[in-house]
């Protein structure tokens, strides 16, 4: 996602640690031997087909693994990726650096650092970084403008049901750290699986900044419509 040359079609769907999370629905058991397995069919074909999806989720590791976040944390927006309790993400929890880096490998994704700088930190809101590369503009530097209209939309979290291992202050703490030491695009991206897994109204209003943040991502048009459904 931080790099300018990523192919828009990868895009079109949930994408990243999102994405791989999002796919355990709850009859993934049914079509892979077990989580390895689920992560390998995922990822798809090892050719050009699925270099997008693999260095996408190689990105969002990397980025969260080397993030100041404490495991607690990164944890907590693990968890925002089961919508309800018929789902089945992995619990990660006293190994979240250490699945997500395997998860990555096993997909075979190399992320490595982006020309505006290395690890988490050129995301991250007051690190600087230049607004464009090498003409191009600059993802890092777009993704840190966004910075408050994440922790705003945030903040409209408003639940109906519990959450499937998180409570909504540790999702709200994890959020909001993640946008500010992290990248804003990230947060949202767990954000909106969070409107999911806390079945909270999204007024007609509220979607409709969703969608306006999600354009400015890149993203294309099945993204943001995951909450959808959620509309009131």
């Amino acid at each position: 996602m931080h790099d300018p040359t990523i192919n828009s079609d990868d895009l079109s769907f949930d994408f990243g640690l999102t994405g791989l999370g999002g796919s355990f629905h709850g009859d993934w058991v049914l079509f892979a031997a077990d989580q390895w397995d689920h992560i390998t069919q995922w990822c798809g074909p090892p050719d050009a087909q699925g270099v997008g999806r693999r260095l996408l989720l190689a990105d969002d590791v990397r980025r969260l693994v080397e993030s100041p976040l404490t495991g607690a944390e990164l944890n907590a927006l693990w968890r925002l990726t089961d919508s309800n309790a018929l789902d089945g993400s992995p619990e990660i929890g006293g190994r979240q650096r250490d699945w997500p880096r395997r998860a990555s490998a096993l997909a075979g994704g190399t992320a490595e650092p982006h020309r505006g700088g290395a690890g988490a930190a050129p995301c991250a809101r007051g690190t600087g970084g230049p607004e464009t590369d090498e003409g191009v503009s600059s993802p890092t530097y777009a993704h840190r403008l966004l910075t408050d209209d994440v922790k705003q939309l945030i903040d409209r979290l408003d639940p109906c049901r519990d959450a499937v291992g998180v409570t909504l202050p540790q999702a709200r703490d994890a959020l909001t750290r993640c946008a500010e030491e992290v990248c804003a695009e990230i947060a949202f991206r767990f954000l909106l699986h969070g409107f999911e897994a806390f079945g909270s109204s999204v007024p007609r209003e509220l979607y409709g900044r969703l969608e306006r943040v999600g354009e400015r991502f890149g993203y294309g048009p099945h993204v943001v419509d995951r909450a959808h459904h959620l509309t009131e």
